[in-house]
């Protein structure tokens, strides 16, 4: 089963825009109440008015290297909540 984390702080807009576009050498970095981490996103989905995302990816660094996890996030807030499975 997986967890859920609260995303306290994270990337901007274009950097989530150059991270789906080129995943292969471009990650964002996430901050929990408790730790950070950085991400590869695989895919976004915009939702309301362009500022938030669904993501889905992979952690790369911290605690939860390897797992994917799914999420929604808010670019004007730079919050979200993640599932990491």
């Amino acid at each position: 089963m997986g967890q859920r984390i609260e995303v306290i702080d994270g990337p901007d807009k274009p950097a989530l825009q150059w991270a789906v576009s080129y995943p292969e050498r471009e990650q964002v970095h996430f901050h929990t109440r408790c730790d950070a981490f950085d991400a590869r996103i695989v895919r976004i989905d915009e939702r309301d008015g362009g500022f938030n995302f669904d993501l889905v990816g992979t952690v790369v660094s911290g605690a939860h290297k390897g797992h994917r996890f799914t999420g929604r996030y808010s670019v004007e807030t730079r919050t979200g909540t993640f599932d990491i499975n």
